[in-house]
């Protein structure tokens, strides 16, 4: 009884499909080599039925499939010319290679039949890599799909089943903008994630991140996404032994002064100084100068305590960048004030973008944990300040020197003005005549 139950739905099909085209609705059907895509008997029928019967047939135009002329068939087999007359046995027979919908379980190896093929790939798209299947099948998704957990992503998850776009396309569920809701469908459900003993927040967290503020408000679509650390197909988690690797394919210098502590000072700093430890892993902030010290916004005071050496560098270093910042605004504000009143201080104003320089190499340079070599770029910047600053005094000297000339100038004016009129008036007294 099961046995016959199972053919049920096919029986349906067959049934509906009859007569939704009509014993006397018989069509000529063209050879397959002239058909294009979308004259298939398959879309012909199904474009006629109701629901997700006719589902698949809306979604033709946008397929990537259908644009390379590859249609129903080349995925799911049978007869793409039979059907036409009403009869749609022989376009679902088993004799013509006829599969219909593979089981969930079974549709990464279905897919693979062409993706992991390259003799057949380099027929459609000689650039698209073919290892994706052998990838998936390393990832957390593919391990436990092997154990019979088919509630694993697997890929029309991701890709959809029909109306595949590329991955190119900006309306693609695996485009950057769209890629962290596509995973959120499902690592963004509690009831989904507890039973495997994840988190159902990291979709949540990784809106607030810096890196989905450059995606999403900036449209950087180089900005990282899930898939930038942990993998598209075969997709994993990390590891703590591997964030800074993870991290450092995009910001290099810091991974490589991070690296350069662990082989100066002969220590694995794996466990206990990886990225996240600071800048947590999905909800990765805007990184700000309150993150390094002892104050409310420290980060070091998650490890750190007050009383061990590195509490004291952190606090060191802290006020040492806060200085130098101080003062390079103190140089900025005399300089501005210099130029707004009719001083030349370009040159001047141009020479403290180094004193910045010197502030963003601190920055970067924290991650080396060598106290010495930041404080040798804040000591730099610092020199570079004082430098504006004793520029900017000099400019309001110039300033005052040249407004008290110009008193003195004016004191003059007036003075010999002043002498002219009484001379003047002198003349008038002496020789009334004169002056008519």
């Amino acid at each position: 009884m099961r046995r016959r139950l199972s053919f049920l739905p096919a029986a349906i099909l067959i049934a509906a499909l009859g007569a939704a085209r009509g014993a006397g609705a018989a069509e000529v059907s063209k050879p397959l080599q002239d058909l294009l895509p979308t004259e298939t008997s398959c879309v012909k029928c199904h474009s006629e039925l109701d629901g997700e019967w006719q589902e698949p047939t809306k979604h033709t135009g946008e397929d990537v499939h259908f644009g390379r002329a590859l249609s129903c068939h080349n995925c799911h087999g049978g007869d793409p010319t039979a059907g036409f007359d009403g009869d749609p046995t022989l376009a679902h027979s088993r004799a013509k290679g006829w599969t219909g919908k593979p089981a969930r379980k079974d549709i990464p190896a279905f897919c693979a039949r062409c993706h992991a093929d390259p003799e057949f790939m380099k027929k459609y798209d000689p650039h698209t890599r073919v290892d994706q299947y052998s990838e998936y099948l390393t990832s957390g998704h593919g391990r436990r799909l092997k154990t019979g957990d088919d509630k694993v992503a697997v890929c029309v998850d991701c890709h959809g089943a029909h109306g595949i776009r590329k991955v190119s396309d900006p309306q693609s569920g695996v485009y950057p903008t769209h890629l962290a809701d596509t995973c959120g469908r499902c690592h963004g459900d509690k009831a989904l994630m507890t039973p495997y003993g994840l988190p159902s927040t990291p979709p949540e967290d990784y809106r607030k991140s810096v890196h989905a503020r450059a995606l999403y408000d900036n449209g950087d679509l180089s900005a990282p996404t899930c898939n930038d650390c942990h993998g598209s197909h075969g997709a994993t988690p990390p590891g703590v032994q591997n964030v800074s690797a993870v991290c450092g394919s995009c910001h290099t210098r810091e991974a490589s002064l991070f690296r350069e502590t662990e082989a100066k000072r002969r220590i694995d700093l794996s466990d206990c100084s990886q990225c996240m430890v600071c800048h947590s892993n999905h909800a990765v902030l805007k990184p700000t100068d309150d993150m390094l010290g002892i104050g409310p916004g420290s980060t070091c005071t998650t490890c750190h305590s007050e009383g061990d050496a590195q509490y004291g560098y952190a606090d060191t270093m802290a006020k040492s960048l806060a200085g130098v910042q101080a003062r390079l605004a103190e140089a900025r504000d005399l300089l501005d004030g210099a130029g707004r009143a009719g001083v030349e201080v370009g040159p001047e104003r141009f020479a403290l973008q180094a004193g910045q320089d010197h502030v963003v190499e601190a920055r970067v340079l924290v991650h080396s944990f060598d106290v010495e070599r930041f404080l040798a770029a804040t000591i730099e910047g610092q020199k570079v300040a004082d430098a504006g600053v004793e520029a900017g005094h000099r400019a309001f000297d110039e300033l005052h020197f040249r407004r008290n000339g110009l008193w003195l100038f004016l004191v003059v004016v007036v003075a010999v003005m002043i002498a002219l009129g009484l001379k003047a008036r002198d003349l008038s007294r002496q020789d009334p005549g004169s002056i008519a």
